[in-house]
């Protein structure tokens, strides 16, 4: 009896292992979604006159395309989208009146234009996610 009882506690311990790497490949799997933005540590503004224009794209993963957005003093344009098959995001800067989104859903867009005179670091972030957060540094 004792063998019958270590032969089937391996072969239940075999199927314990197996199912726990089949959860494992399936739910940290890469995706093969070609459609998802790649973020980027810090972007850098193209110019539209005087106007630096940020393109800042709410993600899938709960994160923004950037996570600095590297600006001068002066007017600053964000074209805000979100992702198509993400959750709904918003772009906020609380310390700028004017930096603020509405919340949009999957595939919506919305431009934004404000001003800063100040240099420092202003916090960006997401008002339904947390931990959804960028930085805009002006120097």
């Amino acid at each position: 009896m004792t063998s019958i009882t270590t032969a089937v506690a391996r072969a239940g311990a075999a199927v314990l292992a197996g199912l726990a790497l089949l959860v494992g490949a399936v739910g940290c799997g890469a995706s093969n979604d070609d459609t998802s933005t790649a973020v980027v540590a810090t972007a850098t503004p193209s110019m539209d006159g005087d106007v630096q224009v940020f393109k800042v794209v709410g993600l899938r993963n709960l994160t923004y395309s950037a996570s600095t957005l590297a600006a001068r003093p002066g007017t600053i344009r964000v074209e805000f989208s979100v992702e198509e098959g993400s959750a709904s995001h918003n772009f906020v800067i609380p310390e700028i009146a004017d930096a603020r989104t509405d919340i949009l859903g999957s595939g919506e867009s919305q431009t934004i234009t404000f001003t800063v005179t100040q240099p420092g670091d202003y916090s960006i972030l997401c008002t339904l996610h947390p931990n959804m957060t960028a930085v805009l540094r002006v120097s």
